[in-house]
């Protein structure tokens, strides 16, 4: 489409694109070529064809006073050179570069067209034009598909990144690198850029290598591993990006230059440059200055004196060559180090870690009175020189937040507060926590500060977190003197284990009289089940004569400020309570409650990052096997010391009674390259994943629902099959083909597992929790663990080998032939399974929501 002097290409698809683009470089006449894609937005956030040729217009009148750029674009490195949408080119000028789009690179064509260009010629950065990228790029990990695409990580990073690095290296000239911004004449924010070199390879291009490899790396972080890469293949990809960081320079890895779009943390960039130099001890403390250290608290509690902090430290500067301690006037406490899980892993696979630790403070109250004030300082002495650590607070349980500014946490006669100053470079730093007697006018006065912090930001987010403090003030005087007790399960969808609990708690409490045993402390007065009101259980549980606690209204954000226990069948309290660190910090030190465990899945695996004692501050964990006690016990979880752990049962197993029809449930876990990313919090449902039907996935499973020999066999006896979807593979559910004989049921509305699995008689699933649900009622297991998807389970105490509750098997024939078998053989589960059950529970007597209630009745902190 072409408009006065501009011509506007729309990129839809790829090769469209590519030919489009080179052929109007070829041929094309106007001045002007505007690349935009159809979900980019301009001004007044508007997204029609007026709007975009405005902003070409824009563009082209700032092009016309700067005659010697070749391009212009509103965005920022490095959604530029990442993508070409929103960006204008003078079209004589790159026509005669002979530059031109190379459909070989399948993901990196743009970037390899941008760079090439702007290597010996100036371009523009119009930051005032507005405008919003909608083509996602490499970074943007919720949209961005590629991720996981294994051409994305290998074949691009061989076939382009180190070819382009290299070729560089080769062709090096003697002019500088370092890029030089001048003003335009007609706008501050209009900059032109100019590529001058200093070495073999340019900055911009190094610092687009250190964003292309970090975009890799970060959309395999932790529990973010697409496994698009197996294990052999990640360590391939490490190797890759060892040989691109040979022709970058150590402090572009290192970012002296602090350069915007490639800002890490230090043991990130550490990690990269042991990559590159292929040395795991090389600590780099040459690039790394004391400042930089923070400490990170994690967990403040306090009773009768003492202060217990739990925090974590990078392991920038070994523990065995420093001593940390905290320090209150003259008086050190030194911290101890621990192995709570501290790992970050890429792939899969550990890079690093930090150095957690715990550390006691006993009677540090004792000289401090209503007058004087002491501070709390973190400190680490190495060489012979003590260094004063500021303190982070990256964590829900922090108890105190660096902003608001006027944060603080009451606990018995102390109040805390933080301390704040400005570093070398202007930012605000929080060196020193300071310790008071509390007071309540001097609680009030921190209080109205915080209010008028909120009040005075004139951000609507802020002005609504105004709004619930004020009104926790006011309602305070009544909700303090309830003890409250909140339960959940998946916000979405009910019907787990915080369900089944806070129903027998709700008749405990309805049937239970006044007087209370001297050994009841915890008795609960007030009793919420959190659910969204758009659920069909939430309908469900109102017919049934309970009131559920409407997710998101008012009432349910004073009760999570006010309540004394939070019970949850799932990790992450704060987020499914729609609490992230960046609006969790406006309520920070309100919420005081003890965190109840009742477990959807069971602990049998490796799941320290989800499970360990802080990343919820558990303070009871309810369990049904003494396997899930010896897998939690372990140094990693963090719970030995703190009597947390409790062999009861799990409450939804009190459901569990059989009722087995001829059904056959299979009901596999999901993997992360079938389901989108959280797009809104972990209360709500997952969105529909466009590029699922491509999944292996999808194929291994659609493939068993509609094989011909398993659907003939269940006519033949009279069997029918459930394929039941995981929570969050269900919005995939019309995804699959359907057929007369299987039954595919999202586990979302009015689905009960419950009776799902009480009705059937066999279970099919690869490492799903819920094979225990069917263990439990003694009815038989087959595993499929197929060899095209990759595992979902780290051992922990429970090993398939020995432990399973029913065959394995690899292939799709041998499954369906296990099933025949058992559908013959009117299901029943076989004699050595129905014992590796009976060694696994240690209940089966369908009163594990009364020993639960009991132990929480009695539960006291301290």
């Amino acid at each position: 489409m072409s408009t006065g002097s501009i011509h506007i290409i729309y990129k839809k698809n790829r090769e469209d694109f590519i030919r489009e683009f080179n052929d109007y470089l070829d041929k094309g006449g106007e001045k002007y070529l505007l690349v935009i894609s159809e979900m980019d937005t301009f001004k007044d956030e508007r997204n029609d064809t007026e709007a975009a040729r405005a902003f070409g217009e824009k563009l082209s009148q700032i092009m016309d006073q700067n005659p010697a750029a070749i391009l212009a674009t509103p965005k920022k490195l490095f959604q530029f050179p990442d993508r070409m949408a929103g960006t204008i080119f003078r079209v004589d000028a790159v026509r005669e570069t002979g530059i031109r789009l190379q459909s070989e690179y399948y993901y990196s064509y743009e970037a390899d067209f941008l760079l090439k260009l702007i290597k010996d010629h100036q371009f523009m950065v119009c930051q005032d034009v507005e405008y919003f990228q909608g083509d996602p790029g490499d970074g943007n990990l919720r949209e961005f598909s590629g991720i996981y695409d294994k051409k994305w990580y290998l074949e691009d990073i061989e076939s382009f990144l180190i070819p382009m690095l290299r070729d560089y290296f080769e062709r090096s000239e003697s002019s500088s690198n370092i890029p030089k911004n001048t003003n335009s004449s007609k706008a501050s924010n209009n900059k032109i850029e100019t590529d001058i070199q200093r070495g073999p390879v340019p900055l911009i291009v190094q610092f687009f290598a250190m964003y292309y490899i970090s975009c890799r790396l970060n959309a395999n972080q932790n529990n973010k591993n697409r496994h698009a890469l197996s294990e052999d293949e990640a360590v391939l990809l490490k190797d890759l990006i060892s040989e691109a960081l040979q022709f970058i320079d150590d402090d572009v890895i290192m970012n002296t230059y602090e350069y915007p779009v490639y800002k890490k943390d230090f043991q990130f960039k550490r990690m990269l440059l042991r990559f590159k130099y292929k040395n795991e001890k090389l600590d780099a403390l040459e690039y790394y200055d004391m400042s930089q250290l923070r400490c990170n608290i994690q967990l403040i509690d306090y009773h009768n004196g003492t202060l217990e902090i739990d925090g974590s430290l990078p392991d920038t500067v070994h523990r065995g060559v420093a001593e940390y301690f905290f320090e209150v006037g003259d008086r050190r406490y030194p911290v101890e180090f621990c192995e709570r899980y501290s790992l970050t892993k890429y792939f899969g696979i550990s890079a690093y870690k930090r150095l957690p630790f715990h550390a006691t403070l006993p009677n540090v109250m004792s000289k401090v009175n209503n007058t004087s004030r002491n501070k709390l300082t973190f400190c680490v002495e190495y060489k012979g020189k003590k260094h004063v650590i500021p303190l982070e607070f990256k964590s829900h349980t922090s108890r105190i937040a660096a902003y608001p500014r006027n944060s603080y946490w009451h606990a018995e006669d102390l109040l805390v507060t933080a301390v704040h100053t400005k570093d070398e470079e202007e930012n605000i730093i929080v060196p020193a926590l300071m310790l008071r007697k509390y007071n309540f006018p001097l609680m009030a006065i921190k209080e109205l500060g915080v209010g008028s912090e909120l009040l005075l930001s004139f951000q609507m987010h802020r002005f609504r977190f105004f709004l619930l403090r004020a009104a926790w003030v006011i309602t305070r005087p009544y909700f303090r003197k309830k003890n409250i007790w909140l339960f959940f399960d998946k916000i979405y969808k009910a019907g787990d284990s915080s369900e089944y609990l806070y129903k027998y708690a709700v008749k405990q409490l309805e049937s239970s009289s006044k007087e209370k045993p001297d050994d009841i402390v915890n008795k609960p007065d007030k009793l919420y089940y959190l659910v969204d009101k758009n659920t069909t259980d939430y309908s469900r549980l109102v017919a049934e004569g309970y009131y559920p606690l409407k997710r998101g209204s008012f009432l349910h954000r004073l009760v999570f400020l006010n309540a004394n226990m939070v019970i949850a069948s799932n990790s992450t309290v704060f987020a499914f309570n729609d609490y992230y660190l960046e609006n969790c910090r406006y309520i920070r030190g309100i919420p005081d409650f003890d965190v109840v465990c009742v477990q959807h899945g069971l602990s049998v695996q490796k799941i320290a990052l989800a499970q360990q004692r802080l990343r919820d501050n558990t303070r009871l964990y309810f369990c049904a096997s003494k396997y899930e006690i010896e897998n939690l016990e372990k140094p990693v979880y963090d719970y030995k010391g703190y009597n947390a752990l409790k062999l009861t049962g799990v409450p939804r197993y009190d459901g569990l009674v059989d009722r087995s029809k001829k059904q056959i449930m299979i009901s596999p876990t999901w993997r992360m390259q079938s389901a989108m990313l959280v797009s809104k919090n972990e209360g709500v449902e997952r969105d529909y994943n466009p590029l699922f039907k491509e999944t292996p996935y999808y194929k291994v499973y659609n493939g068993l629902i509609n094989d011909t020999r398993l659907i003939k066999a269940a006519e033949e006896y009279g069997y029918r099959l459930a394929y039941v979807l995981h929570p969050i593979v269900s919005p995939q559910a019309d995804d699959f083909e359907k057929n007369s004989f299987v039954d595919i049921i999202p586990s979302v509305g009015d689905m009960s597992y419950e009776k799902l699995l009480t009705e059937s008689s066999l279970m099919v699933t690869d490492y799903s929790g819920v094979q225990f649900d069917m263990a439990y009622m003694r009815k038989p297991l087959v595993y499929y663990h197929p060899e095209e998807l990759e595992a979902h389970y780290e051992e922990g105490t429970f090993h398939y080998d020995t432990m399973a509750f029913g065959e394995i098997v690899k292939k799709k024939d041998e499954l369906v032939d296990l099933l025949i078998g058992y559908m013959k053989d009117g299901c029943r589960m076989k004699e050595r399974y129905r014992n590796r059950a009976d060694d696994f529970f240690a209940y089966d007597d369908h009163n594990n929501c009364a020993r639960i209630y009991n132990e929480m009745i009695r539960y006291k902190r301290y």
